[in-house]
Parts: C-alpha cells; structure tokens; sequence
C-alpha cells in the first residue's frame, strides 16, 4: 500500500511513540489527579512533563495546556469558553470546518459575527487587511497554519503582530503543519493555540489540546469530575484541572510527548526530506497537461491540491485506490476554500506527504494518473 492520506492521519509513527503508549497503559495504568497514592501521584507528574513538553514546543513561555481528545473539541472549547455576546471574529477562507461551524452556530444563535479574509486579501499587507476586514467590536483574529487542502501556508506572523498592537487576541489552529512550520507563541504574539496529535506531530488518535497564553479567560465546555474541588457543584476554577472534565488519555497523551521530543529532534531531517518530496511530486504533476494543481505558486506544507480536468475527484481516488494508493477526494472539511477554489462541485484530490514516502511511490502515483489523460 502507498499511503498518500498524511493530512489526515500519519499512518507511520515512530516505534518509540508506541513504546510510550504501552508503557503507560501497561506499566502505570492509572488516572492523574484520581487518587493519592504513589502511582496515582506518579501519573500527574508524567502528566505535568506533557505540559511542559507541549508548552515548550510551542513556544508558549509556560505551561498553560488544557489537553482534549483533538483540535476540534480544543477549538470547540475556546470559542464557547472565550467570545461573548457582541464579539466580532476574523477568519480565512482556508479554515477548517472545525473553525467555521462552531462560529457559524455561534453566529445563528445571535451571540458573535464573523467575517472571512478572501483567498485574495491575504496577498493584501497586514494593515489592509485589517483595515478591510476590522470592526469596532473586532475580540479575535483565527488563522490556520497550512490549508488542509491545498497545503498553502496561510499562517502571517506580521499579520499576527499586527492584530496584536490594535488590541485584538490571536488564535491558530495548527493541526496542520504543527510539526513542520516553527512556532513560537510568545516571539510571535500567539494568544491560544489548538493543536492535534495524530498529524504532523506523529502521535497517536484521542489526544490534542489548547494552548493559552493566560489563565482565566476561557470557560469549560463540559462539566464533569476534575479530580479537583469535587464538592463543587459545577467545575471548580482551576485552571487547567477545570476545563479537563472527564479521564484524560494519558496513554496517547504520554505518546504524544515522545512524538513531539521526537519531531524536535529530527525537524529539519523530516522537513527537508518533505520539501524534496513535495518539489519533485509537484514537477511530475506538472508533466501531465490534464492535472490542475492548487495553490502551486505559495509556500506550502507538503500537502498538494489537484484535479484532472473533466474529471470528478471522486473517480480519480476510485482509480487511485484499484491500484492500492490511499489519497483522498471530496469536499475535506474546508468548504470554505472549495468555494474560493471553485472546486465546490467537483471536490479535490489531495496527496498528502510524509518523511516515509519515497519518490518510487510518487512516480506510481504519476503512472496511475497519466492513464486518466
């Protein structure tokens, strides 16, 4: 099997991310903050070190991370527990539905108003664009790192900057990219952060999180046991215990702390070797006169966007498929970008790299796809 679906899962993780999960789910075993007794105490220890690791990897100057089961119920958890009535957010065109639907209901229930930056804005200097795009009630500023489409970068840090001085808090959502594209929230005026581990970062599916810059100004979005305070009626205010209702999977949560030493470690070898990959997937594509390629012109994750002309996406990935290469077709959860792309119809095809590709396997795809001229 080739495996081109990386954006949506990295299928190949490091051994040792799974030695981790093992360990803990073997050799530990127990819940952080449920209970006194050595193991028990162990384990918020082992827990407080996922903090610290999360925290320094993204440069947040601390140790404010609230984990969750992936970006979106991070994501989730911010804009319930952040915006209030009255507030006005700004967005791309390249978010995620995980962005856009929470903000869209929020919108339909009558408390926030969003407004989406054009595919062409973003080529507009940070100043214009807020000047185009600012309202007097203007709270937030949420960019993506990379589009899962097309894996165009999106993320501006002078735009980020720029947010910052006129009084508006920042948000990214990172589950794209977060273990390509450096990040450092405090150099680079980042406010929260949401972020998933079984992507870019090389860990395993129920873990992701939220990265805060301060305490206190985000509100839980379940309750339930924190195993803090639980003779309160509701969640107590404790941060981050108290926006954690619920057992946390430490298994996945402790793997993902030895995915990120590891994605540490070997950043430059795995971007450079997926910048070499992308360059040389790109050119092949570019050799069939019939095949569309998105966003090709912008600095990119290794994510490439593509149709073949008169041909609907879905037929490709079928074609694809017979041949045992897994990519993926549709609408990927951003239509938002399909209706800036005009692919709303039609869908993409999206071949989504990692380190562990190789360019045999990229010139199996080019021989699959040269069948559909």
């Amino acid at each position: 099997m080739i495996y081109f679906d990386n954006a949506a899962t990295t299928k190949y993780k490091p051994d040792s991310v799974y030695e981790a999960f093992m360990h803990y789910a073997k050799d530990i075993g127990v819940s952080p903050g449920r209970g006194s007794y050595s193991a028990g105490i162990e384990a918020s220890r082992m827990l407080f070190n996922c903090r610290k690791v999360v925290g320094k990897y993204f440069g947040l100057g601390n140790n404010n991370v609230v984990f969750t089961k992936n970006s979106t119920e991070a994501i989730n958890l911010f804009f319930n527990g952040f915006l209030c009535k009255g507030d006005h957010v700004i967005i791309s065109c390249y978010e995620h539905n995980a962005v856009l639907r929470p903000l869209q209901l929020l919108k339909e229930n009558g408390v926030i108003e969003y407004s989406v930056i054009d595919r062409d804005d973003l080529e507009l200097s940070p100043n214009e664009i807020l000047l185009k795009y600012k309202r007097e009630n203007t709270k937030l500023l949420a960019i993506t790192l990379a589009s899962n489409l097309t894996g165009r970068k999106v993320f501006n840090e002078e735009l980020i900057r720029c947010a910052k001085k006129q009084g508006i808090y920042t948000f990214v959502d990172s589950s794209q990219g977060a273990g390509k594209i450096p990040v450092s929230m405090k150099e680079q005026s980042i406010d929260y952060l949401a972020f998933t581990g079984h992507k870019d970062l090389l860990g395993l599916p129920g873990v992701g999180g939220l990265c805060c810059s301060e305490k206190g100004m985000v509100k839980p979005l379940i309750q339930g046991g924190t195993g803090v305070l639980g003779d309160s009626y509701t969640n107590p205010d404790v941060f981050p215990e108290g926006l954690e209702a619920g057992t946390l999977n430490m298994p996945a949560i402790w793997a993902l702390k030895t995915a990120i030493e590891y994605c540490s470690d070997k950043r430059d070898e795995i971007v450079a070797k997926e910048k070499e990959l992308t360059k040389y997937l790109i050119d092949k594509l570019k050799s069939i006169e019939e095949i569309i390629i998105y966003d090709e012109q912008y600095e990119r994750v290794s994510t490439v966007g593509i149709n073949v002309k008169g041909k609907a996406s879905s037929k490709i990935v079928e074609l694809l498929d017979e041949n045992n290469i897994c990519t993926r077709g549709g609408i990927h959860c951003a239509i938002l970008a399909h209706e800036a792309l005009f692919t709303k119809e039609v869908g993409v095809v999206r071949i989504s790299l990692s380190a562990n590709n190789t360019k045999e396997e990229i010139d199996t795809l080019i021989e699959v796809l040269e069948k559909c001229r």
